[in-house]
């Protein structure tokens, strides 16, 4: 059995981790007010809180890009025909960067924080990414998908995802029939998604990439369809079971195997506590995975009320993701969440853009996230978001300089200066002011009150519990209090983000 943590160990600090792993942070109101439910009410207010109804994008409805396309395929001009693939790619990027964006804010303003962070959980877990996937309402529907189950029935996860329409396209199942089966998914079913590598043999995968022929996609409704003459009925032998095995079937035979349940706890566990838990505790949460028949509540309750969870090997030593850097910032200390090709251009500079996973298998997680260039991207990004976001420090095209405007066109062939723009009717040109900030900076009313403006010692220990998500260490709060001591009396807005920015740019705040 796992320990669980004594009530008289639960604290704000321990609320605080809870509330950072299972969600992303909250403001000291909020792990103050978990501190004092107690932990059993704390971990229950998170699993079993109210479902949120959340607006779809507007153009989440399927075929979104239907009439583009069939003008592409009804166009014999090859230069139209050209045109109008650059039309579709740009409605796409558009729609996908809108769909990030939708969700990045669904994060921040969640009120059902831990169902968000288990989609993002599985999303990187049965990772698919846009860049092939190329329909942004398949996209947005896996996403919802995840969220239904998130908190549910693993089994029943994992056969709604073997019907999902991006997964479909993503491991080419959509390809799969009896006389060619495709491989591709029935090899990441197990080695990624369900045993992990040794558990299965190179005849299992042939035999069941042959179950999951026939599985198509509607083009109307853009949902699963099961083509039967496209599907090979025969008898197959996997893991060492024969019978005419469909899809559902095989992955019933998979979630019978104990190394299923092992290999899930233990991704589980990495996710919210550590990396290489113990094999006991694997083994011990893997028995109750398998007796709770693979519902995810009760594995999830056991893990945030264990005292291992909460022990000096869990807490301040995960490497936070860069979306959860991003989601924390602006669940605690307000920062704002940048849109379009701003957020994707950051997020890419952190190294995890959601939707975009690099590889089949997801992030690597963990020490991946730190090296030279993401680092310095994380300090330097934090900076940004409390002194307002500009162009360049994103990495993004620069505006142009104003330029003196012109009363005359410029002579014949040659042409308009760079940052000028031409009134059509007048033929005078006007110059291009450069665009403003993207983001304002920090709005500081909601970290500070006047009062404790007046008082910098208090006002550091105020923003250390708001950024790093713990009550004050003495130890670590010399170098702010020596920074507010040089600021005057009463502390200024630029005082206090210069203050806020600092904690964000130092090692501790990459951790969690």
């Amino acid at each position: 059995m796992i320990a669980r943590l004594p009530s008289r160990n639960w604290n704000f600090d321990t609320a605080a981790h809870l509330l950072v792993r299972a969600g992303f942070g909250g403001t000291p109101a909020e792990i103050d007010s978990l501190a004092r439910q107690g932990m059993e009410a704390a971990v229950n207010s998170l699993l079993y809180g109210a479902p949120e109804s959340v607006q779809p994008p507007s153009w989440a409805v399927p075929g979104s890009l239907r009439a583009l396309q069939l003008e592409v395929r009804q166009t014999a001009d090859p230069e139209e025909k050209r045109e109008l693939k650059k039309q579709v790619q740009r409605r796409a990027n558009e729609e996908l960067s809108d769909l990030l964006h939708w969700w990045i804010l669904r994060m921040t303003q969640t009120r059902a924080p831990l169902v968000e962070n288990m989609t993002l959980f599985w999303h990187g877990h049965f990772a698919t990414s846009a860049d092939k996937v190329r329909q942004p309402h398949k996209t947005w529907l896996q996403n919802e998908t995840f969220r239904a189950h998130a908190l549910g029935n693993f089994g029943v996860l994992v056969k709604a995802i073997s019907r999902d329409p991006a997964m479909m396209v993503w491991l080419d199942l959509v390809q799969s029939n009896k006389n060619k089966p495709n491989e591709n998914f029935a090899r990441e079913l197990m080695e990624l998604f369900t045993l992990g590598e040794g558990h299965y043999t190179e005849n299992d995968v042939k035999e069941s990439a042959r179950a999951f022929t026939g599985y198509r996609i509607d083009p109307l409704t853009e949902s699963f369809r099961f083509g039967a003459k496209q599907h090979d009925p025969a008898l197959k032998t996997f893991l060492q079971k024969t019978g005419p095995w469909d899809g559902d079937q095989i992955i019933d035979i998979i979630l019978a195997q104990p190394a299923c349940t092992r290999f899930l706890v233990t991704k589980l566990w990495k996710y919210f506590a550590y990396d290489n838990p113990p094999p006991e505790l694997v083994e011990s949460l893997a028995s109750q995975f398998r007796a709770a028949h693979y519902e995810l509540r009760p594995l999830l309750e056991t893990i945030f009320t264990s005292e291992e969870f909460y022990g000096n090997r869990a807490m301040n030593t995960q490497i936070k993701s860069p979306v959860q850097l991003v989601i924390q910032g602006s669940r605690s200390v307000g920062l704002p969440v940048l849109e379009g090709e701003y957020l994707r251009a950051g997020l890419r500079q952190l190294g995890q853009v959601p939707l975009y996973p690099p590889y089949v298998k997801g992030w690597e997680g963990g020490k991946s996230w730190i090296n030279t260039a993401t680092l310095t991207a994380r300090y330097e990004f934090a900076r940004q978001l409390v002194v307002g976001v500009n162009h360049r420090r994103l990495g993004l095209p620069r505006p142009p300089k104003p330029i003196p405007p012109l009363a005359e066109p410029p002579p014949k062939n040659e042409r308009w200066p760079l940052g000028l723009a031409q009134n059509p009717s007048s033929g005078v040109m006007f110059t291009q002011p450069p665009p403003p900030r993207i983001t304002a900076p920090l709005e500081i009313s909601r970290l500070v009150t006047e009062k404790d403006r007046h008082q910098p010692e208090k006002a550091v220990r105020e923003l250390f519990v708001r950024v790093f998500q713990t009550s004050p260490k003495p130890a670590l709060m010399n170098e702010f209090q020596q920074l507010a001591s040089t600021k005057g009396i009463p502390l200024d807005d630029p005082a206090i983000r210069e203050i806020v920015a600092l904690m964000m740019s130092t090692p501790h705040y990459q951790l969690c």
